[in-house]
């Protein structure tokens, strides 16, 4: 049976052969990193270079990057770092934090969680329902001398929107300068896909995701040189250099590295084939759905292989017209049940009747233009039933005229 064309990158990536590679003779380091032998210092100096490739991605030095499980740990140890520099340095009671209403639920769960047992106050800044992104006047509108920190997405990973970080950051730190929040973003979707310079994003910290580059299912916390840290939460063998205990996995921590030094080789490549293909499967839609189609935000700054897409004439929801796809996978952002919609696209302002019918398609390094177009023709048939097979063969001679 052929496979189906993947077109769920946004949930995750596949391992590059390289990274599994890596993978795989870094099982031969199976010293303990912090032992005081050879062994250990093969693996030690695995986890170095690692480190190094990370560094260099996100224009950082060495020591700001620390490894973690994952975006999840990364995500939470801010929103704990955060509160416990409030309560113990500043003296703040009721910590405020300021985020908005479309970030992942690794910072909005552990968010609501304390906020409902009364240890926080939490602003939720919703998106502008005509860009999908805050404003930066917004985020300052929201901000009391009890912030302690500021966290707010690079990109949405179901609109695939791009949220001003770098002039939110930046203002704030223009505004209140020594007295400035911690401001941390969640850049797991945008990495790999576009650069992501944390001193130019002007951020403390930002949180990385090995799986969302074509990595392992780990990830990192990465401090801007020039800003301020929160302190550890895991405490225990002070690895990491203390910020984040816990021995090293090291043949998933060189995978990672590995994911990194992929993109640094191949950046300008990476973004221009992600961009062409997310560009050319929209047009074929323009071309032959004309307006019965909505692709969300597509005047905002987009990541380049995102296109969230509701199909006006689909006569029922979007989990329904992935059950009768038969070429490809997709996603649509939220549980597959008919009176449901994504909550993101709520949050955004998209009515229901809309966001119901919407599918999140993204797009990945290897996926080619004939798949693209086998992909448009079964998603044309399929909105369009009606015509039969008039419209296929409609499709089909469009399709060789290109």
């Amino acid at each position: 049976m052929t496979s189906k064309i993947y077109l769920d990158n946004n949930a995750t990536t596949p391992l590059d052969g390289r990274v599994k590679t890596a993978i795989s003779e870094a099982l031969d380091l199976w010293a303990n990193p912090s032992s005081n032998n050879e062994n250990a210092s093969k693996a030690a100096q695995a986890i170095l270079e690692a480190r190094g490739h990370l560094a260099k991605m996100f224009n950082v030095e060495n020591d700001g990057v620390v490894f973690t499980s994952g975006g999840t740990e990364s995500n939470n140890w801010v929103i704990e770092g955060s509160i416990r520099i409030a309560r113990k340095v500043n003296q703040i009671e009721i910590p405020h934090i300021v985020t908005t209403n479309i970030e992942h639920p690794s910072i909005l769960e552990p968010l609501k969680r304390r906020e409902e047992d009364g240890e926080i106050a939490v602003t939720y800044v919703a998106v502008n329902p005509s860009t999908g992104f805050v404003t930066t006047e917004s985020i300052l509108d929201a901000l009391t001398p009890s912030t302690c920190l500021v966290t707010v997405m690079l990109a949405n990973n179901e609109t695939g929107v791009l949220q001003p970080v770098s002039d939110i950051f930046h203002s704030i730190r223009e505004t209140f300068k020594e007295k400035s929040p911690f401001l941390h973003s969640d850049v797991a979707q945008a990495a790999g896909k576009i650069h992501v310079d944390v001193k130019s994003l002007g951020a403390d910290a930002v949180t990385v995701v090995g799986h969302k580059f074509y990595g392992p299912r780990n990830g990192a916390l990465i401090f801007n040189p020039e800003g301020i840290r929160v302190p550890p939460m895991l405490l225990g063998g002070n690895q990491e250099s203390g910020w984040r205990s816990g021995t090293e996995n090291t043949p998933i921590i060189v995978g990672l590295g590995e994911a990194a030094r992929i993109y640094n080789e191949n950046s300008e490549n990476i973004e221009k084939v992600l961009r062409y293909n997310r560009d050319h499967f929209e047009q074929l839609l323009v071309k032959y759905l004309q307006n019965s189609h909505l692709i969300h935000f597509h005047e905002s700054p987009r990541l380049p292989n995102t296109s969230s897409v509701a199909f006006l004439n689909y006569p029922s929801h979007g989990c329904d017209l992935l059950e009768k796809c038969k070429t490809f996978n997709a996603s649509t952002g939220a549980a597959c049940h008919k009176n449901e919609c994504s909550p993101i696209l709520k949050a955004c302002g998209v009515p229901f009747e809309t966001a119901s019918k919407t599918l999140r398609i993204s797009f990945g390094r290897m996926t080619k233009v004939a798949e693209i177009e086998t992909v448009v023709e079964e998603i044309v048939q399929l909105c369009s039933p009606v015509e039969g097979n008039e419209n296929k063969d409609r499709v089909d001679a469009l399709l060789l005229s290109q």
